[in-house]
């Protein structure tokens, strides 16, 4: 696999987990290392007011400072391409509040799944879904040497994943970056631009990434691809073709993901709040029709709505994203996914541990702009190994 130092110049991963999460005040909630997730440290209106207009700063300070230090040289030059064996000139993007929300718009079931700090290049932690009944019931004499009887609780079998690099470049102006510091959203810019593209990508690799397909195109194919929840799933036996179900009778589709959920919460412990169900547009149309919705207008309205704005099955909120599809082929004959997919997913058990979360380095100039590289170094991991979710694959609707 690439490492960190051939493909972005980091030569030291204690180097890039400090820098991107100590050192921007994320708080270590795992004796493992593992951080708050951005999410959550974002969701504090605190945080999101300090962290406003980050990402423009960020550049526009080195953009402003290299011309600085050029002028005072007497001469405007051509930068040079910076190839640092330090990460400090790296941006982590999703720290700025404008920058996520492009993330929970453009791949909101990405959005759910927490994206947490890793120091390492390997990802390895306990099972969440792996223990045993306790000792149980015991005579006093056996109370006496408890010691000797044999302790159970949690496996020893780790879950395990190697972090991936996806990667992308973009060129950013000095006249677009700089006005997007006073009057631009930087979802308009180059930078905003490709960002949306880049998320898009993850939340798919994120369902559908399959390495072992061995391709060689970068797509989700890839031998160097993420491993996708529909992969995982289909390893641990808790994907299920739904091509044949029938969904003529009365409800049939909310009725039969309903029963999906109800199996998960019957069997393994798990309460509606860790869950939720990501879909694609069709399956939320075909459920929104189920529900039989009429139109609500107030007294005085001009307007009427039809249809549900927000749909949940058994307290379990529902996600569509039109990442959920057959995806495009890379080049290498790989198109996984439908349009009927449902995954049922879990907050708590599925994350995404980053050792470097999305961000940008300088790489040099070209013309009338800076070329950065935008990277992302990372890991889809199923801390339950299959048995808190399901993949349903492939609904008729």
């Amino acid at each position: 696999m690439t490492t960190i130092a051939e493909a972005l110049g980091f030569s030291n991963p204690v180097e890039v987990y400090n820098h991107f999460w100590k050192n921007h005040g994320f708080a270590v909630v795992g004796d493992d290392g593992t951080t708050e997730s951005v999410q959550r440290k974002l969701s504090r209106p605190e945080n999101r007011e300090k962290m406003k207009g980050f990402v423009a700063r960020k550049i526009g300070g080195y953009l402003n400072g290299e011309d600085d230090r050029q002028k005072a040289n007497g001469r405007m030059q051509t930068k040079d391409a910076i190839t640092s064996s330090t990460v400090t000139a790296a941006v982590p993007l999703v720290y700025d509040p404008e920058i996520l929300d492009i993330l929970r718009t453009d791949a909101p079931v990405l959005h759910e799944i927490a994206i947490v700090g890793w120091p390492g290049t390997h990802y390895k932690g306990a099972n969440i879904a792996s223990r045993d009944h306790p000792i149980g019931f015991l005579s006093e004499s056996e109370s006496m040497n408890v010691t000797a009887l044999t302790p159970s609780g949690f496996g020893l079998a780790p879950v395990t994943q190697p972090m991936i690099i996806q990667a992308d470049v973009v060129s950013v102006s000095d006249f677009g970056q700089r006005s997007s510091e006073h009057q631009f959203s930087l979802r308009d810019t180059a930078l905003g631009t490709r960002f949306s593209e880049a998320a898009q990508l993850k939340e798919q690799v994120m369902l559908y990434g399959d390495p072992s397909q061995a391709k060689t195109d970068h797509g989700l194919g890839d031998a160097d691809a993420a491993t996708g929840f529909a992969t995982q799933f289909a390893t641990a036996g808790t994907a299920v073709d739904k091509a044949a179900v029938s969904l003529t009778g009365e409800d049939a589709l909310l009725k039969d993901i309903k029963a999906e959920i109800k199996g998960i919460l019957k069997a393994y412990n798990v309460t509606p709040s860790d869950l939720f169900v990501a879909t694609s547009w069709d399956v939320h149309d075909e459920l929104d029709n189920e529900i039989s919705v009429h139109g609500r207008t107030e007294l005085g309205d001009r307007s009427v709505n039809y249809g549900a704005e927000k749909l949940t099955i058994m307290g379990v909120p529902v996600e569509p994203t039109h990442n959920i599809k057959t995806q495009a082929d890379w080049g290498g004959g790989f198109t996984p996914g439908y349009e009927g997919d449902v995954f049922i997913l879990n907050k708590r058990a599925h994350i995404i541990p980053s050792l470097a979360p999305p961000f940008v380095l300088p790489l040099g100039r070209r013309g009338l702009s800076d070329e950065w590289v935008m990277g992302d170094y990372y890991c889809v991991v199923d801390r339950s190994s299959g048995k808190f979710g399901k993949y349903l694959k492939n609904y008729q609707v």
